[in-house]
């Protein structure tokens, strides 16, 4: 390309990690590239009246945060790429970008701590943990025998980076592994692989219930009512998906009633989780502030990542990480 390849950084300044994403930092990710410095040109923008001004001649846009893009061939001409700094898609609407924009996302940038906090929340439901942080608010001393983790069942809904790093942690715990997609396919990590289609018969037989999914308009609500009925009483269940794929209100239901023995959630289908929500007080439920699979070296790792791709694009190489706009993942 003879002039430099113009991208810009969109930093939603609601957006918890946005800080994280500070110009120099990025800076300093770049210059670890040596010579890409010299064939973009980069902008930072955060807020939408700056963002307005730099997509009349953005070709690429880095999202951090949520972007409700409307008339994008209009405001943008030029764009030609969207990276989102997340795993997740849900934050922008798919459907309104013109179809030659391509998405890539962060996809495997989580790997790591989900392995780490799949185990955690494994172990805490096994060692009923959340029966305990319970008894403590309560000031009620019960004393409880627990039986080992080894050889239970854990039912992994959504088989992707995260699922596949769930079902490692699982592993290594000797669980067997029922893993739920939308396909069905078998996963190298899972005895036995189920379409969605058959999520309640695959939560008929399980200790625990891990939730991976992306937000999609097939997923909204996916684990309901029904679905947490299925599960036997001694189920626990852990999201570290999307606040949105599980009906918050009928879990919490059904731990006040006993019918599930507990739960680590640490997404909602509003965040932050409000002072006044019944969640932070619900039976036998652990709450952990959408921090699970956010670390420390995300943001240079998600950096690192975004630059390399965009040496494939000036080189014409195909990007990693694209997202099917159609299937939202």
């Amino acid at each position: 390309m003879s002039t430099a390849l113009d991208i810009h950084i969109y930093t939603d300044p609601d957006f918890r990690q946005s800080k994280d994403f500070a110009d120099q930092r990025v800076f300093g990710i770049l210059n670890e590239f040596a010579g890409l410095s010299s064939r973009i040109a980069l902008s930072f923008s955060h807020d939408e009246a700056t963002l307005n001004a730099a997509l009349k001649t953005a070709e690429v846009l880095i999202l951090v945060g949520a972007l409700d893009i409307a008339d994008v061939a209009a405001r943008a001409p030029k764009l030609r790429w969207i990276h989102i700094t997340s795993a997740g898609v849900d934050r922008i609407p798919l459907n309104r970008l013109p179809a030659d924009v391509l998405v890539t996302n962060a996809k495997g940038n989580h790997e790591a701590r989900t392995r780490e906090f799949s185990m955690t929340a494994l172990l805490m439901l096994n060692n009923r943990l959340p029966d305990f942080v319970t008894q403590q608010i309560q000031r009620h001393w019960e004393q409880t025998a627990i039986e080992p983790i080894d050889g239970k069942t854990v039912v992994i809904l959504g088989m992707g980076a995260l699922g596949s790093a769930a079902a490692e942690a699982a592993k290594r715990l000797n669980l067997k592994v029922i893993g739920v997609s939308r396909s069905g396919k078998p996963h190298p990590l899972a005895d036995v692989s189920l379409p969605q289609s058959r999520l309640k018969e695959a939560l008929a037989e399980a200790d625990f219930l891990l939730i991976t999914l992306p937000l999609t308009p097939e997923t909204r609500n996916v684990v309901g009512e029904a679905e947490l009925a299925a599960m036997p009483a001694r189920g626990g269940v852990i999201n570290i998906g999307r606040g949105p794929v599980l009906d918050v209100a009928a879990l919490a239901k059904r731990l006040e009633a006993g019918q599930l023995r507990g739960a680590v959630l640490d997404v909602f289908p509003q965040e932050p989780l409000a002072a006044d929500s019944p969640y932070w007080t619900t039976r036998n439920l652990i709450v952990t502030p959408h921090s699970g699979l956010y670390d420390a070296d995300y943001v240079p790792r998600c950096l690192r990542f975004f630059f390399a791709n965009v040496e494939r694009y000036l080189n014409d190489e195909p990007l990693q990480n694209r997202v099917d706009t159609a299937l939202g993942y």
